[in-house]
């Protein structure tokens, strides 16, 4: 942090000490009161006052490349401002892209924008893995839990994968380890007469369509043929 602020302070040297002002424009910000009365407070360590100074100085010439940089100087190292430093410095390097010491600067504001998005996201290079870390623990804990039941089911006797496509209700065993059997499932016989197919069939005996073909394994409506026995489940 101190090199950092002795750099910035090693720039405003040279901008003010390396170089005289040549060009009217410049001389202009140069000589402007409430700048001049801002590098007085400066010297002063009256930072508070300064700023105020630089920002008249602005209002009187908002081109002010060089009250920009001071302000932006007074928001890093005083104001421990980023956002509003990067603002004036970018406004410094866009009024004055020809500054002796516009890498440094570039390079500064680059830091400045690393320090804000710090800031407000943490630690942003960090976000992704730490984020991607947290789901697969939970996939983790999720497939853990998964597996847990899986073997409940099993060792309760009861398949965790059922075949699809069936009403059939699982019955889970009762407290004490006692179990109310299902009630006992009837069927009769249908033969396939003229013109029929399974949803007629199921339709007439009032049964679901996916009972009769759970009843029937195999049962294919396009080989259906006449005299054809099915199976028709029932209820007593």
């Amino acid at each position: 942090m101190r090199e950092f602020l002795a750099i910035f302070i090693a720039i405003l040297a040279t901008a003010w000490i390396g170089c005289e002002p040549t060009g009217g424009a410049v001389n202009a910000e140069d000589k402007e009161p409430h700048f001049l009365e801002g590098r007085r407070q400066m010297q002063q360590l009256d930072f508070e006052g300064a700023e105020r100074s630089f920002h008249k100085a602005l209002e009187a010439n908002p081109r002010s490349s060089l009250a920009h940089f001071e302000i932006g100087l007074l928001y890093f190292t005083r104001k421990s401002d980023p956002a509003a430093a990067i603002y004036h410095l970018q406004r410094y390097l866009s009024l004055d892209p020809d500054a002796p010491k516009g890498k440094i600067v570039q390079n500064h504001i680059e830091a400045l924008k690393g320090d804000l998005a710090r800031d407000i996201l943490g630690s942003p290079q960090h976000a992704p893995d730490t984020a991607i870390q947290q789901l697969r623990s939970q996939l983790n804990q999720m497939a853990a839990e998964n597996q847990a039941l899986r073997h409940q089911l099993q060792s309760r006797g009861i398949n965790p994968n059922p075949r699809p496509g069936t009403n059939s209700t699982v019955q889970l065993p009762q407290p004490g380890g006692t179990s109310t059997p299902p009630p006992p499932v009837a069927s009769r016989k249908h033969k396939v007469q003229s013109g029929e197919n399974p949803t007629a069939i199921a339709r007439r005996y009032g049964i679901q369509l996916q009972e009769l073909y759970a009843a029937n394994p195999g049962l294919n409506p396009s080989k259906l043929q006449i005299g054809q026995e099915l199976i028709i489940p029932t209820r007593e």
